[in-house]
């Protein structure tokens, strides 16, 4: 009786060990997965297919826009404000010194606001900031796309993203109406 019971207690303790290098194995992989971005590209892919946001549309819109002129949206990323306002910023066919920018606000006037803040725009006038530093400022609405470059081919993109920002925000409209 007492080996039977030595047998069943290391029998317990085995299973207990091996059920916590297990746990602590995959804590481990969880955080190298965090560490390495892995856990933020799967949820960035998740949340574009699941559709979860409103701004699927307007992101898709803009990327089919882009397209039609060869124009490749890479490197992707999004970030939450704390008023409830999403940014979302892409390269321009891989080239850190041309992206565009989507902000969405929760209204109007905190976009008009936050625009004025972020890029010197006075009372919604995009000229200001067109003719300094950011080449394309289009705003409609709760949004608000701009398109920034730098480096000797500054602008490079302008006419083509100008003529993609008009046609995103026309579609705005008719899905706004139906």
């Amino acid at each position: 009786m007492r080996w039977w019971l030595i047998g069943l207690s290391s029998l317990l303790a085995l299973s207990l060990a091996a059920g916590c290098s297990e746990g602590g194995q995959r804590m481990a992989r969880d955080e190298l997965d965090k560490y390495n971005m892995k856990s933020y590209a799967k949820g960035n892919e998740r949340q574009l297919l699941s559709g979860t946001t409103l701004n699927t549309a307007l992101l898709q819109t803009l990327k089919a826009e882009c397209s039609k002129r060869s124009i490749r949206l890479t490197h992707e990323t999004y970030a939450e404000g704390l008023d409830g306002n999403i940014s979302y910023s892409y390269f321009i066919n891989g080239d850190a010194r041309h992206f565009l920018l989507v902000h969405v606000y929760p209204s109007e006037s905190d976009r008009i606001r936050e625009i004025g803040e972020m890029y010197g725009v006075k009372n919604g006038s995009t000229a200001a900031a067109a003719a300094s530093e950011t080449s394309v400022i289009s705003q409609k609405g709760n949004t608000a796309l701009v398109y920034a470059s730098s480096g000797i081919q500054k602008s490079k993109y302008s006419k083509d993203i100008k003529s993609v920002f008009d046609k995103v925000l026309d579609r705005m409209n008719d899905q706004d109406n139906p």
